[in-house]
């Protein structure tokens, strides 16, 4: 089982009075499981994960050591570097250009910048644009000076609705209508794993409370369950809908 499957038998297992029995023959597009309830009932279930493909991407980049790794040594730059990449930056441009750019910024004595925040000087306009990186500052090391690439950063507004939708989006997919779908057994699960590099979703399903509302669920699946591990503890935060039950939310 992969990690969206063991989280999907952990939580249903604790919150169902049933057990769940992993298929390992799905050649012909079985799904996951099959959720045997204590009553002799059996539901279906299909487990996912919803992640950020290009936030992924980049970071994989970043830390290709075959590439150089995240750090890069410095040749013109006095001091060490900490910069941040956007979600989607060429890293290997950054590898190439970061020297000469950041030691534009020390010539002009800055040693911290934010495009956010700086904005208005055009040699830190010149940096990010460049480099495709929201800010970096100096930091202090005892080796001779380097820069390193942090993991890239994304930003955006962060509510209920964002979690949701990266919900039902993994629930209108084909591959997971077609498996539930071709299952015969009255309730239809999809459990969503919310990968904590999902940056929005994630924060949006352990930080806000769900609506009262039902989801919008396509007609191959009953039941819909978003995951994600708390931020803080080693508990899971979990919402959960039906296609006659509103979203809920519980700690487990």
């Amino acid at each position: 089982m992969n990690h969206a499957e063991t989280v999907a038998k952990h939580v249903l297992e604790s919150m169902l009075p049933g057990k769940m029995e992993y298929q390992l023959e799905q050649s012909h597009g079985e799904c996951d499981f099959e959720l045997r309830y204590h009553n002799g009932i059996t539901a279906t279930v299909e487990a996912t994960a919803s992640i950020d493909q290009m936030q992924v991407e980049t970071i994989a980049a970043t830390h290709d050591k075959r590439k150089g790794g995240s750090s890069i040594p410095a040749k013109e730059c006095k001091r060490s570097w900490m910069i941040f990449p956007v979600k989607g930056a060429r890293i290997d441009r950054i590898r190439a250009a970061a020297d000469e750019c950041l030691f534009r910024l020390e010539q002009a004595g800055i040693e911290k910048f934010s495009l956010v925040r700086d904005w208005h000087h055009q040699c830190v306009q010149d940096v990010c644009r460049d480099l495709n990186v929201i800010s970096g500052s100096v930091i202090s090391t005892r080796t001779s000076p380097m820069i390193f690439i942090a993991s890239a950063v994304g930003g955006g507004a962060v509510g209920p609705s964002i979690v949701i939708e990266a919900g039902e989006k993994e629930a209108w997919k084909k591959d997971n209508r077609k498996k539930l779908g071709a299952a015969k057994t009255a309730e239809h699960h999809l459990v969503v794993y919310i990968d904590p590099i999902n940056g929005l979703p994630w924060v949006a399903l352990t930080d806000f409370e769900p609506p009262s509302a039902l989801p919008n669920l396509p007609e191959e699946i009953t039941d819909i369950w978003l995951v994600g591990h708390d931020k803080e503890t080693n508990e899971f935060v979990i919402w959960r809908a039906s296609i006659k039950e509103p979203w809920t939310r519980f700690r487990m």
